[in-house]
């Protein structure tokens, strides 16, 4: 009979980072950690808030299964004589073992059949098992940022102050640091309640009834967006009539579930005085540090009114909202402060400054980055954008609409902004900062929007560049920046990314993705490095692998991002060992190899045939074919078709129809399987043997402009 595991370890409050790591890896770690004992279940649920991590096991097996360990002998060969008796051999194995011959039994292996001895250990209790492995489950769970406290050992996130433990209803014995587990769990901290007893649960959501009802804690995360939102839109209809409406950024809506147990939601209002501030500046400032939502009226404009979410608290006496309101009056009342100081300042004044930030050690200053952008941005512009083609899908525009005096301007500028007064004191103003002055100093539209947009994408699913110019810039700073980083030898490692190159990587893939832009990785990387060698000086410094490990680092986003979607890596292997170097170039490559192996056509029309030509032609020297050398109708009509489909292949792939490209190679599969099938390519004449090789090259050499097929199983 299985029975329900329930484990809730208590904390101080949880950062909303470590509440997404706890709900990914405690489960997993529980997963494996069970499977490991032996342990069957149904599934493993987490739910956190911020202070409590839960698991709830459903089905768990009240005995581990038995394990079955073959101790491997002799072989049966020299196990017994021609008479079937046992030798010396079999009867050592089993007396070392202490049991008879007969006890023993016979394995098949790749090396033949063996004796063996099967040892069958039967599986302990669950009950017996469990708390160690709850207690190692709970030691396992690690996080980006650790602490310890008062005189113990143990790193968490934060404080353990109670660990609930129960199977089947009762508890599992076991202590972390004199912290006991218990069948007890506890509201919310201000509640005044003690212990609450747990009852049996037999589904998590049982357990989440429960808590509400008895401790008034929503642990379901969905449950607290519904209720944040529910009374978000009740103010919105009651207390404004619905001309009033709060901003609902989907990041701070995140972060805000994880900062309460039981939503509570109420209305602050700050000075008049404060509104005439750039409205993107205001409502970073009041959502950012305080965690506060906006509100716009239904002209778009910033009110005085802002949400805060607290933690199931009623303010009957508006103490709490007279708090929230003095500390964001304090926030604002320096936001206006630099921002008025910022005014009096140009962007000379701020180019100036560029010239004593460090960049990074060796690479110069932040001045030096922007002179390398505005290089980068023009070699973009004129390397990689063809003059008539629309490459602004969402803002309609094409290269020729480029100005790339505004590009360069905005590639001096764009840094300006992290030398001002307010992004210095506010950080995540950078852009927002930015993007206001260049409006407020007249720069052009496209120079301003640049500003803000270089930046993007700045997290998961963020935003891209709208505008062709911000798209430029964007990827001529992260190229910039993961080329220095890469040539100072700070390369990601691991989980570590101090300098968040990854996710560079990423916003150039997915920034020439949204735009079209058919740039040569290789020739951008050699570009940007050149830009570097040219002023600093580099140890050991070998220019083509690195250029080489810069291509492969940004091209690995593309296979990520594959991979996160659940769709199929080794097209993308199989596309990228080609030596294809453009991010659009291999988009449209996958993309019609993946339908043409979705829509039920046979790969090894196209794998098998470049796979006899590969193993003909490795560790050879090749030439041109000579058609005059060619005898044999098979190898006649082999280089008459490739001719012929090579002229018609070559207009496909100028059309970007990789589809019908496809369809052009797998009928070129019976040619070339005639071929090897009636000719002997190593002919004894070395001329014709030569020349037949040759001719296998071009076959290659057309199959693998798209992909090597024989990579895809």
């Amino acid at each position: 009979m299985a029975k329900n595991l329930l484990i809730e370890i208590g904390t101080e409050e949880l950062p909303s980072s470590s509440m997404y790591e706890a709900v990914s890896n405690f489960r997993k770690i529980i997963e494996e950690n069970l499977k490991n004992s032996r342990l069957k279940f149904s599934d493993v649920k987490v739910a956190v808030t911020p202070r409590r991590i839960v698991a709830f096991v459903r089905e768990l097996s009240e005995n581990q299964e038995n394990s079955e360990k073959i101790i491997s002998g002799p072989p049966k060969k020299i196990s017994f004589d021609s008479a079937c008796k046992p030798t010396g051999a079999a009867e050592g194995f089993a007396r070392s073992l202490k049991v008879n011959v007969s006890d023993l039994v016979e394995v098949d292996t790749e090396k033949g059949i063996y004796l063996a001895y099967k040892i069958i250990e039967e599986g302990k209790a669950a009950g017996k098992v469990l708390p160690d492995l709850v207690k190692d489950s709970i030691l396992a769970l690690t996080f980006a940022k650790q602490m310890t406290w008062g005189d113990y050992s143990v790193r968490f996130a934060r404080p353990i102050r109670w660990i609930a433990a129960l199977f089947g209803g009762k508890v599992l014995d076991f202590e972390i640091e004199n912290i006991k587990s218990s069948e007890y769990t506890y509201g919310l901290r201000n509640s005044g309640c003690g212990p609450i007893k747990i009852p049996a649960c037999s589904t998590i959501e049982e357990y989440y009834k429960f808590l509400e009802e008895k401790a008034d804690i929503i642990l379901d995360g969905e449950k607290r967006k519904q209720i944040i939102l529910d009374k978000i839109s009740a103010i919105e209809e009651k207390k404004w009539n619905k001309k009033l409406k709060v901003i609902i950024d989907e990041g701070l809506l995140a972060e805000v579930i994880n900062l309460v147990e039981t939503p509570n939601v109420l209305v602050g209002t700050f000075p008049e005085q404060y509104l005439y501030l750039p409205k993107d500046i205001l409502i970073k400032a009041i959502q950012h540090h305080q965690r506060y939502f906006a509100v716009i009226d239904e002209n778009g404009k910033v009110t005085r009114d802002f949400i805060v979410v607290q933690n199931g608290i009623e303010d009957e006496k508006g103490e709490i909202v007279k708090g929230n309101e003095r500390v964001l009056r304090a926030r604002l009342n320096d936001a206006k402060f630099f921002y008025e100081e910022d005014r009096k300042h140009s962007f000379d004044d701020w180019i100036k400054k560029l010239k004593g930030v460090i960049f990074y050690s060796g690479i110069g200053t932040l001045y030096d980055k922007a002179c390398r952008l505005e290089m980068i941005c023009t070699m973009i512009v004129n390397d990689f954008l063809k003059k008539n083609e629309l490459i602004g899908q969402r803002t309609r525009e094409s290269a020729a609409d480029i100005s790339i005096d505004n590009l360069k301007r905005a590639a001096m500028i764009c840094k300006c902004d992290l030398v001002t007064n307010l992004v210095v004191e506010f950080p995540e103003l950078q852009g927002l900062v930015g993007r206001e002055y260049a409006k407020e100093k007249g720069e052009a539209a496209d120079v301003s929007e640049s500003v803000f947009e270089h930046y993007l994408p700045r997290f998961a699913n963020d935003i891209l560049p709208l505008t062709v110019t911000g798209a430029i810039l964007s990827i001529a700073d992260k190229f910039d920046t993961i080329s220095g980083m890469f040539l100072t030898g700070n390369m990601p490692s691991g989980s570590q990314d101090p300098f968040a190159l990854r996710r560079k990587a990423a916003g150039i893939m997915l920034t020439c993705l949204d735009k079209g832009f058919d740039m040569d990785l290789g020739i951008a990387a050699e570009f940007c490095i050149e830009l570097y060698t040219d002023k600093f000086s580099f140890n050991d410094l070998n220019k083509d692998e690195l250029i080489l490990s810069i291509v492969d680092f940004i091209s690995a986003r593309y296979r990520s991002r594959l991979e996160k979607n659940g769709r199929r890596a080794d097209i993308f292997d199989a596309i990228i060992i080609t030596g294809c170097r453009s991010i659009t170039e291999l988009d449209k490559r996958y993309n019609a190899l993946e339908k043409y192996i979705l829509e039920g056509n046979d790969i090894t029309a196209l794998s098998e045939p470049l796979t006899r030509c590969k193993n003909i032609i490795k560790g050879k020297e090749t030439g041109p074919v000579i058609p005059s050398l060619l005898s044999s109708d098979e190898e006649i009509s082999l280089f008459g078709q490739l001719t012929a489909r090579e002229d018609k292949f070559n207009e496909l792939i100028l059309q970007n129809n990789y589809s019908e490209a496809l369809l052009l190679l797998s009928g070129f599969a019976d040619f070339v399987n005639l071929f090897f099938d009636k000719v002997l390519v190593m002919d004894e004449n070395e001329t014709i043997r030569r020349n037949r090789i040759n001719l296998v090259k071009k076959c290659t050499e057309l199959y693998l402009r798209v992909a090597d097929f024989s990579k895809i199983a």
